[in-house]
């Protein structure tokens, strides 16, 4: 049996939709200037006629290749999301250590307590999943996608994932239960 997390397809759907604009406006403005042209005729009166400088086509290239990075990831992430957080066997693992990096692997037996969390972020609320551990050093100091909230508890941030983390929190804490329930069961066998 596993538990897995991925990132919300819809979310990096939408994503995905917001890399277009940049694209063609980046692209107009290193091409024809169409979009760009009319713009201009709209915005500025005949007489104060703005014109096109170097800079201007170093910030279209920009947006142009930022624009096409958020739609090949947007793409990306919709139809093979990316694994947050996945229970095994073995031990949780949990995505703290940046794209193209491997998941931070935390063993079931340095895992204190998994529960969902609400923080005040600057009066906002932010959804956490956080993790308890008996040993800080299992984990990296400065995690990606999430905070330390206490000297052995680390927030991962949950805005971009499928589902609620109050029931993932809960698979996951029934999870480690019956895996900790079988290790002891194996263990009284020999």
């Amino acid at each position: 049996m596993r538990v897995e997390v991925r990132r919300s397809s819809f979310r990096m759907w939408l994503l995905a939709m917001a890399g277009i604009p940049l694209m063609v406006l980046g692209l107009d403005v290193v091409t024809s200037r169409r979009l760009t042209d009319m713009l201009r005729a709209k915005l500025f009166p005949p007489n104060e006629t703005q014109i096109f400088e170097p800079r201007d086509e170093i910030w279209a290239w920009a947006m142009l290749a930022f624009g096409v990075f958020l739609v090949i990831w947007g793409l990306k992430e919709l139809f093979v999301p990316t694994v947050v957080v996945e229970a095994s066997p073995r031990a949780l693992r949990i995505k703290l250590s940046g794209p193209g990096r491997p998941h931070t692997e935390i063993p079931w037996a340095h895992v204190v307590g998994i529960t969902a969390r609400t923080v005040d972020d600057e009066g906002q609320p932010l959804k956490l999943l956080a993790v308890e551990v008996d040993d800080p050093a299992v984990l990296p100091r400065n995690p990606w996608g999430a905070r330390w909230i206490g000297d052995r508890t680390i927030g991962v941030l949950t805005q971009d994932w499928h589902g609620n983390p109050w029931a993932i929190a809960e698979e996951l804490s029934r999870y480690a239960v019956t895996e900790a329930v079988r290790v002891e069961a194996a263990l009284e066998e020999e």
